[in-house]
């Protein structure tokens, strides 16, 4: 059974007086532990598609299924314990909160857990992503890159089974941005599924499948064939 299953979603949003088809009969599938990019231009519909996969959006029409459940069904409070516990995501925007530690960051999604030590796990999280020594720093006194790491050791932090990354790199230089990814590919490597999606071609090649999706419709899904060279740059990247 694969963990995400969409078929036929469509989402339709309103403005003014006229009607925008965001998402247009898009059915997809991705198993367990699959790292899979979706790629697209502006306006394409990506990240609407991203929303409805981590269930802050539902659709108009179609169902989706996450680990073989009907989300349609849950209700408001259901959703928001299943994206507490089960999906993590990473924005381009960091969103962390200014004149608050790092470790305090990450332990936001723990406050209305039922956890024993949440300072604990935060700092394993922290830990994951290379920022031990760094959990009593304020955004302010951390790099871009550093505050993007923050933000997924946020998302990692309940231990999701789903990463879902929106232009994580948007708002970071090129070896930052190939860090952040080198980030991911190794959570993947742990077995967490990744969905990235990114407008950058050379991105969508860090992952083991693309998806490209231009006006609410998906036009091709693919496994990446030359991701080789890419998964090479990452590891120099690393080893620098």
């Amino acid at each position: 059974m694969s963990m995400i299953e969409m078929d036929g979603v469509c989402k339709r949003y309103r403005k003014e007086d006229y009607v925008v088809d965001a998402l247009d009969d898009v059915s997809l599938s991705i198993d367990h532990g699959e790292f899979v990019a979706i790629r697209g231009p502006s306006g394409s519909g990506k990240s609407t598609l991203l929303n409805v996969l981590g269930t802050l959006d539902r659709p108009d029409r179609g169902s989706y299924r996450l680990n073989g459940r009907d989300v349609s069904t849950f209700s408001a409070d259901e959703l928001a314990a299943l994206r507490n516990r089960k999906i993590g995501f990473v924005f381009q925007s960091f969103h962390l909160l200014p004149r608050t530690t790092a470790i305090e960051n990450v332990e936001l999604p723990l406050i209305y857990s039922d956890r024993s030590d949440i300072s604990d796990l935060a700092r394993r999280a922290l830990a994951r992503v290379g920022l031990a020594d760094r959990a009593s720093h304020e955004p302010g006194e951390l790099s871009g890159g550093q505050q993007q790491r923050v933000a997924i050791a946020r998302a990692l932090v309940n231990d999701p089974d789903l990463i879902l990354a929106d232009e994580p790199s948007g708002n970071l230089d090129s070896r930052s941005g190939l860090e952040i990814l080198a980030t991911l590919q190794d959570l993947n490597v742990e077995g967490v599924t990744v969905v990235l999606v990114t407008h950058d071609a050379e991105l969508a090649r860090m992952a083991s499948r693309r998806v490209e999706i231009v006006d609410g419709r998906i036009r091709s899904d693919e496994p990446v064939t030359d991701r080789r060279d890419a998964v090479a740059a990452l590891a120099a990247v690393a080893e620098a």
